[in-house]
C-alpha cells in the first residue's frame, strides 16, 4: 500500500553514506550541548534570523503543547477544521477550546473570526499557515487583523508554519505576542527525527521556553539535521523533488476536476471534497493508494492526498483515469462543482 495519508516526504534527504558518516561522528556518550548550538546556528543562517530568538524541541507538537500550557490558561481558540492536536493538547490541561467554523467550501470569514475573539477573549489562538487540512493560504491582512485582535484582548497568536516552505512568501504579523512554530518533518523530510522550532521574542520567548528540558533533542537527530543544512546542493535537489511531486499530484487530480472539488493548495497535500471524492478514494485504496479519509464533520466528505514518489504517479494517474472512465460510462450525474479551485 502506498501511503498518501501522512503528509510526509516519500524519500529521505540524506543518502545511506551521509547517514553512516553522521552516526560514526556522533558522540553518544556526551550530552548534546554543542550539537544544539550548531544546529540552531545553521537553521538561523538558512533563514537569516537571529539564533537567540529560536529554540528546539521534540517536534513541533511539543511546542504546540508547551504554548498551550504556558500561554493558554484562559482558553484556546482555533479554526474548524485545523490541526487536530490543538484540541488534544488543550484537553490535556482542561482549558476550553473555542472554534470558528468554515463555510461549505472550507473558507473562513475573518470578520467572524475577529468577532469570536472579541466575544470569548481566548488567551491563545492557534492557526496553521498554510492551513491544515485544506492547504489554503490566508491573506496577510487577515492574519494581521487576527494578531491585532489577540493583542487587544491580551492574548497570544501562534502561527503554525509546518508547511510554509511549500507556499508563497507572506508578510507575517508582527508583535511580541506572536509565536512561530516550525518543523523539519515536512519540506525537509525528517519526520522521524522529531525536530521542532519555536521563534519568539522577549517575554513570549521566556514563557514558552521555561518548561524546556536541558537537552530537548538527542545528539543523533541534531547531527543528522545539521548535515542536511551543510549539504546545500543536495538540499536544493531534495526540495525540488518535493515541489515536483506536489506538481504531479495536482496534475493527477486535475484529470477529474469536473467530478470532485479540489482546493488550491500551498502544502505537500491536496484536499478534495464532495460526494464523488470518497468514491475516488475508495477506488484508489482497493488498488494500493491510501489517502486520508475523514469521518467527522465538517470533513466527512473530504479526502486528502499527500505527495508520493515520482515513480508512483504513472500508476496513480492511470487509476484515476480508469475511475473517471467508469464514472462516465455509468452516466452518473456529477454534483455541480461550482466552486472548484485548481492549483497551477
Amino acid at each position: 500500500m502506498i501511503s498518501m495519508d501522512r503528509n510526509t516526504s516519500p524519500i529521505s534527504p540524506l543518502d545511506d553514506n551521509a547517514i553512516a558518516e553522521v552516526i560514526k561522528a556522533t558522540r553518544i556518550h556526551e550530552y548534546p550541548g554543542d550539537e544544539i548550538d550548531t544546529f540552531k546556528q545553521l537553521y538561523a543562517d538558512y533563514y537569516n534570523i537571529d539564533k537567540t530568538i529560536l529554540e528546539v524541541a521534540n517536534g513541533s507538537d511539543e511546542w504546540i503543547q508547551k504554548a498551550i500550557m504556558t500561554l493558554g490558561q484562559n482558553g484556546v481558540m482555533t479554526l474548524d477544521p485545523d490541526f487536530v492536536m490543538y484540541h488534544e493538547y488543550a484537553n490535556q490541561i482542561d482549558v476550553p477550546v473555542y472554534t470558528v467554523a468554515c463555510d461549505a467550501h472550507f473558507t473562513f470569514d475573518f470578520e467572524q473570526v475577529i468577532k469570536a475573539v472579541e466575544r470569548h477573549h481566548p488567551s491563545l489562538f492557534l492557526i496553521s499557515v498554510p492551513h491544515n487540512p485544506t492547504g489554503q493560504m490566508f491573506k496577510a491582512k487577515e492574519l494581521q487583523s487576527l494578531a491585532d485582535a489577540m493583542e487587544a484582548v491580551g492574548g497570544y497568536l501562534v502561527l503554525d508554519e509546518a508547511y510554509f516552505e511549500f507556499g508563497p512568501a507572506y508578510k507575517r504579523p508582527v508583535g511580541e505576542h506572536v509565536l512561530i512554530i516550525r518543523t523539519l518533518s515536512k519540506m525537509f523530510g525528517v519526520a522521524g527525527l522529531r525536530i521542532g522550532i519555536a521563534i519568539a521574542q522577549e517575554e513570549t520567548f521566556k514563557k514558552i521556553t521555561r518548561l524546556n528540558h536541558p537537552y530537548p533533542v538527542n545528539s543523533l537527530s541534531l547531527n543528522l539535521a545539521s548535515k542536511i543544512f551543510t549539504e546545500q546542493s543536495a538540499l536544493d535537489d531534495f526540495i525540488r523533488y518535493q515541489l515536483d511531486s506536489k506538481e504531479h499530484l495536482v496534475a493527477s487530480l486535475r484529470q477529474v476536476a469536473d467530478k470532485i472539488n479540489i482546493i488550491d493548495s500551498n502544502t505537500n497535500f491536496v484536499l478534495t471534497y464532495g460526494e464523488n471524492a470518497r468514491h475516488l478514494a475508495d477506488y484508489l485504496k482497493t488498488h494500493g493508494y491510501q489517502a486520508r479519509i475523514y469521518d467527522e464533520p465538517p470533513l466527512e466528505n473530504a479526502v486528502r492526498y499527500s505527495i508520493i514518489g515520482l515513480e508512483d504517479y504513472g500508476s496513480f494517474n492511470q487509476l484515476i483515469k480508469e475511475w473517471s472512465d467508469q464514472y462516465d460510462s455509468k452516466g452518473t450525474q456529477d454534483e455541480g462543482n461550482e466552486n472548484i479551485h485548481i492549483t497551477g
